[in-house]
């Protein structure tokens, strides 16, 4: 009669155990039970601008429509119907400054029709930030992106 060993092993824990040739094999350990998982976003689906209008008319107050008005115009002047086609979320309005949301694949179209358009009382664009995270175009980090 041949005497067994009986071992008792915890979760996670390597055993070793010899087999009848005498050499030693490792056991496969238990898995955790939280899966550790990782992902990247390579391709974000938006693209956040922040504009400022410059105008020659002092405490001129920009509000929703003329700024989207603008913006129209600005895509239509260089990119004729297909610039009309690029949807645009307008999501803060701050005296003249304008953050919005694009297309990622449109947000250079836009940029640099609005860069080169100049309206007809000559108030034009400047694109102060642009980039596919909305939360890093303002200086403290977005927290007032939504106020």
């Amino acid at each position: 009669m041949s005497q067994e060993k009986e071992i008792e092993t915890s979760p996670n824990v390597d055993m070793q155990d010899a087999d009848s040739s005498g050499q030693t094999k490792r056991k496969r350990s238990e898995k955790s039970s939280t899966p550790v998982t990782q992902f990247t976003i390579r391709n974000p689906p938006w693209s956040y601008i922040q504009l400022s209008l410059i105008t020659n008319t002092p405490n001129y107050q920009l509000d929703a429509l003329t700024a989207h008005l603008h913006l129209r115009a600005a895509l239509s002047q260089f990119l004729g119907l297909h610039g009309t086609a690029i949807p645009i979320d307008i999501l803060k309005l701050h005296d003249s400054d304008v953050h919005i949301r694009v297309p990622r694949e449109d947000a250079s179209a836009l940029v640099i029709a609005v860069g080169g358009w100049v309206g007809k009382t000559g108030e034009g664009w400047r694109v102060k930030n642009s980039g596919c995270w909305g939360a890093g175009l303002h200086s403290s980090a977005g927290a007032d992106l939504f106020k």
